[in-house]
């Protein structure tokens, strides 16, 4: 009965030690996960030279479309698909018409500023868009 005794205490002991031991695995884990999300991003914010590239699925050409720093309103036009601007590591990247298509209106995609950016252009078919969007492709002499 003795041996019987001694083989229970020592599985009850084993679950405690694993029970310790998984707690502390998952302790330092998420204090780690932790650390590397959020902690690590608290100071100062740095200024981020950003690649963004357009993915375009409207009916428009790129150069409709510009990408504008959030909310200081610096922006850079597309060459093609890629467009550089440089920003603040605490700011966002937003797609909007560029300037120089007066009648045009969008506002699309945002994100956090980062190296590499994508930024996709949906165009919703409502009239007012259908109109604008019949007007400027005569423009781009599309029909």
């Amino acid at each position: 009965m003795s041996a019987d005794l001694d083989s229970l205490l020592d599985e009850e002991v084993l679950k405690r030690v694993l029970i310790l031991l998984l707690t502390i695995v998952i302790v330092v884990g998420s204090a780690l996960f932790f650390y590397f999300q959020v902690l690590s991003r608290i100071g100062p914010p740095v200024l981020v030279q950003s690649t963004v590239t357009l993915n375009n699925k409207c009916d428009m050409p790129n150069d409709v479309f510009m990408v504008r720093v959030m909310p200081n309103g610096v922006s850079a036009s597309f060459s093609g698909n890629t467009a550089r601007i440089s920003a603040m590591s605490n700011q966002r990247l937003k797609l909007v018409a560029n300037r120089k298509y007066r009648g045009f209106d969008f506002e699309g995609d945002e994100a956090n500023v980062a190296p590499k950016v994508t930024l996709t252009a949906i165009c919703d078919h409502n009239s007012r868009f259908e109109e604008t969007s019949k007007a400027m492709r005569q423009g781009f002499g599309k029909k």
